[in-house]
């Protein structure tokens, strides 16, 4: 039987490998059925931003990030717990390409899953907004997008 922690890391890593391989019906047996997915940004910029919700919000928000990005790499690096709120913070780095422009950028992020009944209830992201208008509408910034940076 696992911890109350390693539940969490695994119900987490789960959505994770789901996200990664595109299995929407995994990934959706994971969450609540009304569920919130909430990416920061103007939708008139950042198509893919805004409040998802339910499991139709989730395949939806994966249909629209698809339709604008290309990942070309993806690194959930640091897991934090915390038992009590049963929630998890994870940090990482992703390495996409804007479908329009081509143009490629580096996003160090965070995201938070809270849960509720071993499901995820609630997924924030925080990601690099800047890079990803930069890449998006490379009018906004010119100098050219560091892939490079850690």
């Amino acid at each position: 039987m696992r911890s109350p922690r390693d539940e969490l890391l695994h119900l987490v890593r789960s959505c994770y490998a789901a996200f990664a391989a595109r299995d929407l019906d995994a990934l959706c047996a994971l969450v609540t059925h009304d569920c919130a997915f909430e990416a920061p940004g103007l939708i008139e910029f950042m198509p893919w931003a805004g409040a998802h919700r339910g499991r139709d919000g989730i395949r939806a928000f994966v249909a629209g990030l698809d339709a604008h990005l290309v990942f070309h790499e993806f690194e959930p690096a640091r897991f934090l717990v915390d038992e009590e709120a049963a929630a998890v913070v994870v940090t990482g780095r992703a390495v996409c390409a804007s479908c329009a422009t081509q143009r490629r950028y580096v996003n160090h992020w965070a995201h938070l899953f809270e849960t509720s009944d071993c499901k995820i209830a609630r997924f924030r992201e925080y990601p690099d907004t800047a890079a990803q208008l930069a890449a998006v509408h490379p009018w906004w910034d010119t100098r050219p997008s560091p892939v490079t940076s850690r």
